[in-house]
């Protein structure tokens, strides 16, 4: 069977196929429960991989960054580490602020 054919069978399947039970997609952490952005490895289950792309300035920084940490004695030092940290304090900042009276 060729890739193209195999391709199209797949993607039959999948229309075919019943939708997903709902207990099989993560619960979002309720807003009294604070969420880890850096959990250990093997509890991280419920994550999902994204790739970014960052200006190399940009990368250079977060590297030095994460060595300044490790210098100190941090534990979470990588650049992924360091991003989830950056967008998890920037969601609880942007939930924290009372909502915009602008439609």
């Amino acid at each position: 069977m060729t890739t193209k054919a195999r391709l199209h069978q797949l993607a039959a399947d999948l229309r075919a196929a019943p939708p997903a039970a709902a207990a099989s997609v993560p619960a979002a952490a309720s807003p009294g429960t604070p969420r880890q952005p850096n959990p250990a490895r093997g509890q991280r289950g419920d994550f999902h991989k994204v790739t970014i792309t960052l200006p190399l300035d940009t990368l250079r920084e977060l590297r030095l960054l994460g060595l300044a940490r490790r210098v100190q004695g941090a534990t979470s030092t990588g650049v992924s580490e360091l991003v989830r940290e950056a967008i998890h304090d920037l969601l609880e900042r942007v939930h924290e602020t009372p909502p915009s009276r602008t439609p």
